[in-house]
């Protein structure tokens, strides 16, 4: 057994070749070969800022459905450049969380609604969150057609079922203020924007739009 400091040693190393060769899958490998996901999440919480940046990219290749908390708690890391990098793990984990073939049509789904095509998409979705039922991505693509086909009150249960299953997804936090805000409890909109911040706090738009949630909420009260 290698003790903690050779393998805080090896994963800065493994780090600092990624950065100068972008090669990912060799610096998968090397971490793979000595560090387990439990591992790199205990780095992430209480390494130094290399060490968490190098544990957020690893946790990204190598995670596991176990890893997206950590990687949640990360989005307001002190150092932004472990905040970048664990959101970019983080949404992968998200989006990867399911079964090769559910994931495909997730994707499918993904490509319609970037299109604008949410009539299109709902039923897939439909049939992904219905297949998956922890698949908190496959519940949020369903909102976002509920949403694109202007159904807020579906769009809201649908973004309330993916926080139910995972609670650091600061989207579904947006999107559900979104829905508050249309059916008019601006109170509720202002808390999960607040919500969405507190997660990742580097979300300009959710914080413009809690401010101008908040005009609305001072004019009503006069």
């Amino acid at each position: 057994m290698t003790s903690p400091l050779v393998r805080t040693t090896r994963l800065a190393t493994a780090y600092r070749r990624l950065l100068a060769t972008a090669d990912a899958p060799q610096y998968a490998a090397e971490v793979d070969e000595h560090y387990s996901p439990a591992t790199l999440a205990s780095l992430l919480c209480r390494g130094d800022v290399e060490l968490r940046r190098a544990a957020a990219m690893a946790l990204g290749l190598l995670g596991n459905s176990r890893s997206i908390e950590p990687l949640g708690r990360a989005l307001c890391d002190v150092d932004r450049g472990v905040r970048l990098v664990a959101d970019d793990s983080f949404r992968g984990l998200l989006l990867r969380d399911a079964a090769p073939t559910h994931h495909q049509q997730l994707l499918k789904v993904m490509h319609l609604t970037d299109g604008g095509e949410f009539a299109a998409a709902l039923a897939p979705a439909m049939i992904v969150a219905d297949q998956a039922p922890r698949y908190a991505e496959a519940h949020f693509q369903l909102a976002c057609c509920w949403h694109g086909l202007e159904e807020p009150e579906k769009a809201s249960e649908a973004y309330a079922a993916c926080l139910w299953r995972c609670r650091f997804h600061y989207t579904a936090w947006q999107g559900w203020a979104r829905c508050q805000i249309i059916a008019g409890d601006f109170r509720s909109a202002a808390a999960a924007l607040q919500r969405c911040l507190d997660i990742n706090p580097d979300l300009e738009c959710a914080r413009a739009q809690l401010r101008a949630v908040r005009r609305r909420m001072r004019r009503s009260d006069v």
